[in-house]
């Protein structure tokens, strides 16, 4: 079973891209904190949201934001500019919960402005 649960704050803004055929996607970094050290380290985990889904998540989310993810795990390859073959880990996100949202009087310049269209 392959199969994943993660609660951590956004690192950036999420992103979203749409593609010619109408579908989009959105992608963010969560900062999850590794309870199993002793020290304060994190695994930075980029996770990509498909569809609606997708679409609110850029629209709601923001830097800094608590976000919980289920989903699966997904392995890409790639060459990086060295030569070097690269093996990132993404989380393919089937349900995003907001765990926090914009403050409604203090909300941030991009959810005012997707409120006023």
């Amino acid at each position: 079973m392959n199969s994943v649960n993660i609660i951590g704050r956004l690192t950036k803004d999420p992103e979203l891209k749409k593609f010619d055929e109408g579908r989009s996607l959105c992608t963010f970094t969560l900062a999850v904190d590794d309870i199993h050290a002793k020290d304060d380290r994190a695994d930075f985990l980029r996770v990509s949201v498909f569809g609606n889904p997708g679409e609110l998540c850029e629209k709601y989310l923001r830097k800094g934001f608590w976000a919980g993810v289920t989903g699966r795990l997904r392995t890409d390859t790639y060459t990086d500019s060295e030569g070097i073959v690269r093996y990132p880990v993404n989380v393919v996100a089937e349900n995003v919960r907001f765990l926090q949202w914009p403050e409604r009087d203090a909300a941030p310049e991009k959810t005012k402005a997707a409120k006023s269209s």
